[in-house]
Formats: structure tokens, sequence, C-alpha cells
């Protein structure tokens, strides 16, 4: 499916696969060769999604421009299955695996692999032929890596950096406090508020 939305509409090169059941919206270029399987979801959620050639993105897969923040995919970037990569800057021949995640401002330079399940957090630089092992959590700049039983020390380190300004425009010390999730579905529902307006376009 492709969807106009807030007047802006995918340019997708002719050459590019996408498979039934593929939603792409709004501001979204996709280039020459690349192939989008079916359930997969590219959407321009206030910032533009940018992906070159030849790159996979498999089924389930969620890709936003977020915000602030646009999200780059160079060329021969292979996207696994229910990853998540949110106004993130993804550099060519990198490899985001099954079940990964890569959030707002973080900068993945080339090569480098995110394996199963694992997370580089909100503004974290990845340097070249960076690993982070299945399960783990890059955030820094340069990425430091924490194991998942390091977890109580990752969590100090993202409060420092910001979390809900960097994702949501607003500063909180911490989510564990009901009236900062409030705040933060407020602002999400205007936002997301704009796809009553979306369309789509004849294929």
């Amino acid at each position: 499916m492709i969807v106009e939305h807030r007047g802006a509409k995918p340019a997708i090169d002719a050459s590019a696969t996408i498979a039934l059941g593929a939603v792409i919206s709004g501001d979204v270029a996709i280039g020459p060769h690349t192939v989008v399987l079916a359930g997969a979801i590219i959407a321009a959620q206030g910032a533009p999604v940018r992906i070159g050639e030849r790159c996979v993105i498999i089924e389930h897969a969620v890709i936003w421009g977020a915000g602030m923040h646009p999200c780059t995919i160079a060329n021969h970037v292979l996207i696994g299955p229910h990853c998540h990569v949110t106004g993130a800057s993804i550099g060519p021949q990198c490899f985001i695996a099954t079940g990964a995640a890569v959030f707002n401002g973080a900068a993945l330079e080339e090569g480098t692999v995110v394996a199963i399940h694992a997370v580089v957090h909100i503004s974290t630089h990845c340097p070249p032929s960076t690993l982070i092992a299945i399960g783990h959590i890059a955030l820094g700049d340069p990425a430091t890596i924490y194991p998942p039983d390091q977890a109580p020390a990752f969590h100090k380190a993202v409060a420092a950096v910001g979390f809900t300004k960097t994702v949501f425009g607003f500063k909180a010390k911490t989510l564990a406090d009901p009236e900062a999730i409030k705040e933060l579905c407020d602002r999400y529902a205007r936002s997301l508020s704009r796809h009553q307006e979306d369309r789509v376009m004849e294929e």
C-alpha cells in the first residue's frame, strides 16, 4: 500500500520490489533494486526516510523518520524481520538482525552488525565494523556496549543522555512516572492524528 501523508507521496524507483502487504507512507524515497517484503512499514512520521539501492527490508520491519530525526539507509543494507529503525542513519553494508532496534539520532557506520534482539540506543555512534552481540545494548559516542546483565548501569547512562527529550521532545527524569507517560501519549496522539488525512495512492 502506497500512502500520501501530509501531502507527500513516496518516490519508489521502478526497479524496486514492494511486496503485497507492505506499507510505504509519506516522504519516503526507495532506491534501485531494493526489496521491501510483506508486512514491512516504512513511514515518514514528521521526518523523511531515504533508502538506497539493493537493500533488503524483511517482513514486519518498521522504519520511521521521526520528529527531528530523518532516517537514512545507505546501499546494501539488510534489515531483518521485526526490526525497528527510527530516526537513525545507517551506513552501507550494515546488517540489522531479527528483532533488533536502532533509535533516534543513532549513526551506524559501514559494516556495523546489530545482532538478534540487540539495541542501538539514542544518539549512539557506532564506528565502522562495530558488532553489537545478541541481546546487547549500544549507547554513547563512541558506543559503549552493555551486556544484558549490566542493564542497571545502562539505564543510568540513557537517563543522562535524555531519552524523553531526544525521542518525544520533552524532559523527564524517568518514564517510570505516570505524568511523563501522560505527556508522552498526549504529544504522540496529537502528532499521529494527522494520519486521518492520509490517502491511498493508485498503484
